[in-house]
């Protein structure tokens, strides 16, 4: 309906000037102001036209949300409001296989996947609404790079213990953290009794809301935070050049995780050591909406098994979604750690609304990705 607005108001505005144009206005008609009629060329005409609708489609506003609802950072969907403006929590999840299956993971809204010491990987899972979460985990420690990717949410980032060349950045005067191991966490964890140590450490909604209390940490964003992602309108679908995807493997050495397409409800299901990966607590396989594979160099610290991956020079990057495997290219807001995702023109890529999980391929490792039909 607004687009038909918009046409009809620009249609008005040409005939208006074109008839200006060509005729003298009539003796109760006043002279335009500004544009002569005698010596307006039909260039200068098409020019005012385009101005003129350039300003009516500014002044147009996405449509209100439903009362009570505003759309997610993490998804783009319409959510509680309460929820939509609360500052996520970034929590650090085991992914070797004696931790597996995880309890909680089904509700992160974004699902990063990046590897550490000894081939293994480990996630970090973005939680929008984790209210009623009894159980979440189990959690382990910090490594630098997940804090910095943390950071781009405005999120307060939770972890048992961290790498020593984490501590700066988790003690910088920007970072919200809930630690397990160094007292800031005090109250947010506990152990369970179905696993061994030390992948028997959870969290939880109750823990997480203590932690924050107790810390004073600020519950809503930053009041200048726009969100992370861009996505399409919840009732539109992206959709772009590139291969056909119905089997993602991203290369992994120690799990071996891959997706596979469900054409009917349009989402990608993950596997890893040779199973469904699902959720502990409710059984559900993990399903995705959008997979981001970002490629990245890294170096070794000192110690010769940690690895600092370069999350700021920039590199190529694959959208999947649909069935389809688009080429980008990404790049990071030192200001804001927000990770930028573009499209071969040079736009920014919208995603289809919905949960999202981001691989961080190393690029070394790059050839061990196989995207087939």
């Amino acid at each position: 309906m607004k687009t038909k607005q918009i046409v009809a108001m620009g249609l008005a505005l040409m005939l208006a000037f074109t008839g200006c144009s060509k005729t003298q206005s009539s003796s109760q008609e006043p002279e335009p102001s500004v544009i002569e009629p005698s010596v307006v060329s039909e260039a200068e005409v098409s020019s005012s036209v385009l101005l003129e609708l350039s300003a009516i489609e500014a002044e147009v506003v996405e449509p209100d949300a439903p009362e009570g609802m505003a759309k997610s950072y993490l998804t783009g969907k319409y959510v509680d409001e309460t929820i939509a403006r609360r500052r996520p929590v970034a929590v650090m999840l085991n992914n070797i296989k004696t931790a597996c299956p995880q309890t909680g993971i089904e509700k992160a809204d974004v699902l990063y996947e990046v590897p550490v010491e000894g081939g293994i990987t480990r996630m970090m899972g973005i939680f929008e609404n984790y209210d009623g979460l009894e159980k979440i985990g189990s959690v382990r420690s910090a490594r630098i790079y997940f804090v910095r990717l943390a950071l781009g949410w405005d999120a307060i980032y939770c972890s048992y213990g961290h790498s020593k060349y984490a501590v700066d950045l988790l003690n910088s005067a920007g970072t919200d953290s809930l630690d397990g191991v160094d007292g800031t966490g005090s109250g947010v964890y506990y152990r369970s009794k179905d696993r061994k140590a030390p992948h028997n450490c959870y969290t939880s909604a109750e823990g997480i809301a203590k932690g924050i209390k107790k810390q004073g940490f600020s519950t809503e964003y930053d009041a200048d935070y726009n969100g992370y992602f861009q996505f399409v309108g919840e009732e539109e679908t992206a959709s772009y050049e590139g291969v056909k995807a119905n089997t993602v493997r991203t290369g992994y050495y120690h799990n071996d995780p891959y997706f596979e397409y469900n054409a009917e409800d349009q989402l990608y299901y993950r596997f890893q050591f040779d199973k469904k990966q699902i959720d502990d607590e409710t059984g559900n396989q993990l399903a995705f909406k959008n997979l981001i594979l970002q490629y990245c160099d890294y170096e070794m610290y000192d110690d010769g098994k940690s690895l600092d991956i370069n999350l700021n020079s920039g590199g190529k990057a694959k959208y999947i979604t649909n069935g389809i495997c688009t080429e980008l290219t990404w790049s990071r807001d030192k200001d804001t750690g927000i990770m930028h995702y573009y499209l071969a023109d040079g736009t920014e890529v919208k995603l289809n609304t919905g949960k999202t999980y981001v691989g961080i391929i190393l690029n070394p490792n790059a050839d061990r990705v196989k995207i087939t039909e």
